[in-house]
């Protein structure tokens, strides 16, 4: 018992030091517990980590194997997609319809009742098929005074060989083909706002001298469809400018129009394939950027002479009327359908097709616009393009394309000629004013088949069940 007491008094006078070597011991031995705990806490969920992201990675080696809702519910969701692209390709197709593309009302009900139940390119009927190729025939040589009016051009007068405008002189050079005539009385001279140099081109593609074929017909009045469409373009321009009389025009001058065959033709060609030489002896230009050479007048050799755009007895595409005017393919032929097709519509890469072009959506028509205008008033173009009913996307813009010593009236620069057309009245104007230039603009215009369901079918599924999943994901 006293051995006890001795050592409580002993603890009881020494109670600090045992105290801290109790806490301390005490401390270490919960410190061990808890590390001991949280090692093994640590350890088991790193390793379900690591685990799961094993579990993970293992998945991208591993096949898929879809169930059959993942399935439904893909196939569900590419209807919802073919749906909306179907609504699209209806109102694009039902707005180009109503707004351009119909038949003038000009031509008979029967005609149009017949027609409207076609699609583009389809044979006539035939039961029909001589009376319709008839009426369209008188009445497309008819049309021609009716596009000069939407942007209030001169009308150019006489046949071939030259070119001159109702009260101007003759027009030696220019992207087309001319006409030579006599001059309208005085007094009509400024009724008119623009210049129209080429004009005579789309002319005598409307005076078909021999029977048209069906094709010949269609692509005639698509034609028309999308020189209006271009003539809009100018004409809601200079609206937009204010324009009163020729010379406070945006656009004065129509240089070049060309939609189809002959624009693909403009659209290939690269600046190295023209070597012009000074002089008038051919080349692009010969006497100035529009003078003797590529683009109507006299040239001798290259890709001028009669070429090009010009009577069709050089190298050039023109014949004497791409479509039948003046006789086709020569005075009183025609061309089959595959000749009237060839090289007018462009593939997905810009490049013309051979024969019918393969699209089922729409057919790209390139066009090519060369005009004389204020090159402030140029964004104001490429806004009408894009807001034309027939939307046209341009695809390349060149100014002054003359002065960039390129394909286009190169030679001007080497034989010290004019960049601009010769002859014209009133170009006299466009040489003062530093503000007008030279403008090309290339492009290419979607024209919408009607839209056809079974393009956008979704593989697996009928009818009924596409629209029981369109349901489905609706809800």
């Amino acid at each position: 018992m006293d051995q006890i007491r001795a050592f409580i008094k002993f603890v009881w006078r020494e109670r600090f030091w045992v105290l801290s070597v109790v806490g301390t011991v005490v401390a270490a031995v919960c410190w061990q517990l808890s590390s001991t705990s949280l090692d093994a806490q640590f350890g088991k969920r790193k390793n379900e980590i690591s685990g799961a992201f094993k579990n993970m990675n293992s998945l991208t080696s591993q096949a898929v194997h879809p169930n059959d809702d993942v399935n439904k519910g893909d196939r569900a969701q590419l209807v919802v997609q073919r749906n909306i692209v179907l609504d699209v390709w209806n109102k694009l197709y039902d707005r180009q319809r109503e707004e351009v593309l119909y038949w003038p009302n000009n031509l008979k009900a029967s005609f149009i009742k017949e027609i409207d139940q076609l699609e583009f390119g389809d044979p006539f009927p035939a039961h029909s098929a001589g009376n319709m190729v008839s009426h369209y025939r008188n009445y497309i040589k008819t049309r021609f005074d009716g596009l000069l009016e939407i942007p209030k051009a001169l009308k150019m007068e006489g046949g071939r060989g030259g070119a001159r405008f109702r009260g101007g002189g003759d027009v030696e050079g220019g992207e087309g083909r001319g006409a030579r005539g006599a001059p309208r009385d005085e007094e009509e001279e400024e009724d008119y706002l623009v210049q129209w140099v080429d004009q005579n081109d789309l002319r005598e593609k409307l005076e078909f001298n021999s029977k048209p074929t069906y094709m010949q017909i269609w692509v005639t009045q698509e034609d028309l469809w999308v020189y209006e469409t271009l003539l809009n373009v100018i004409a809601k321009t200079n609206q937009e400018r204010g324009a009163t009389r020729p010379d406070n025009t945006a656009v004065r001058m129509i240089v070049a129009l060309q939609v189809g065959r002959n624009a693909a033709a403009a659209n290939q060609e690269k600046a190295s394939l023209v070597m012009p030489s000074a002089g008038g002896g051919g080349g692009m230009g010969g006497e100035g950027g529009y003078g003797e050479g590529m683009y109507g007048g006299r040239g001798e050799e290259g890709m001028g002479g009669e070429g090009m755009y010009d009577r069709g007895e050089g190298m050039g595409m023109g014949g004497e009327g791409m479509y039948g005017g003046r006789g086709g393919m020569g005075e009183g032929g025609t061309m089959d359908d595959a000749t009237v097709l060839a090289n007018r519509y462009l593939d997905a890469e810009g490049e013309p097709y051979a024969g019918e072009p393969e699209d089922s959506e729409f057919r790209r028509l390139p066009i090519r616009m060369r005009l004389m205008m204020d090159q402030r008033w140029i964004p104001q173009v490429l806004i009408e393009c894009a807001n034309a009913a027939l939307p046209v996307e341009v695809t390349q813009l060149r100014v002054n394309p003359e002065k960039s010593g390129g394909a286009f009236g190169s030679a001007s620069g080497r034989s010290g000629g004019s960049s601009r057309p010769r002859g014209i009245s009133g170009m006299d104007s466009l040489e003062d004013d530093p503000n007008i230039a030279s403008v090309e603009i290339r492009g290419i215009v979607y024209i919408y088949n009607k839209p056809d369901e079974t393009v956008l079918d979704v593989p697996g599924m009928d009818e009924d069940q596409l629209a029981d999943a369109a349901a489905n994901v609706q809800r």
